[in-house]
């Protein structure tokens, strides 16, 4: 089974590309850090932040995922080119990438070629740190680790797919990531846990 087909069966055909994830009744909107700022007073990058919202999503990214469950790593991302090799987040990111069977499903659209890659793996072959790291620091290229790929005209979304569960952890940049279930008993237990840390839509 590959993501697409977990997802048609499982939250109802989510679409990871255009869906919004806030308009959706078992979804949270989490964000990362509340008070502090990405520069400091004299426009230089304020490590305190990025501390704080480094370990806020791996915290969170360990309550989602115990070493045992299947789950998908996605990434999506744009290509100018037809891709025919993995792009070099999953050699560098994964452990024993190999033993498993890496998916590719490109497609058109209006802003041009979409590429979607999906590996099922386990928690304990992700160096989900420097994941969770690489996500955050999109914006401020001075910051290690970094996603940087030649064959990407984007920087990749990622999407960990908690497959036993029926989670889905997205972290968008270093403002915030979305949480989805599929379960309304285990979306209140953790809207319950993170009432703190929930966004408030207006």
């Amino acid at each position: 089974m590959n993501h697409l087909i977990y997802l048609r069966n499982e939250f109802k055909e989510l679409d990871l590309i255009n869906s919004t994830f806030h308009d959706l009744p078992l979804s949270l909107h989490i964000e990362l850090q509340e008070s502090l700022y990405q520069l400091d007073d004299s426009g230089n990058i304020n490590f305190d932040y990025f501390d704080t919202i480094y370990s806020r999503a791996t915290d969170i990214f360990k309550d989602l995922f115990i070493n045992e469950d299947q789950l998908f790593f996605v990434t999506v991302a744009r290509s100018e080119k037809a891709i025919s090799k993995p792009i070099g987040l999953f050699n560098k990111f994964i452990n024993r990438v190999n033993q498993y069977k890496l998916l590719t499903f490109e497609e058109n659209d209006e802003f041009g070629r979409l590429v979607q890659y999906s590996l099922q793996t386990q928690k304990k072959f992700l160096h989900y740190n420097k994941i969770i790291k690489a996500i955050c620091n999109q914006d401020f290229k001075d910051l290690t680790p970094r996603f940087n790929d030649k064959l990407l005209s984007t920087y990749p979304e990622v999407f960990f797919i908690n497959k036993d569960k029926g989670i889905i952890f997205h972290i968008y940049d270093d403002r915030g990531a979305f949480l989805l279930f599929n379960d309304e008993k285990l979306h209140k237990e953790f809207a319950m846990k993170y009432s703190n840390l929930i966004r408030r839509e207006e």
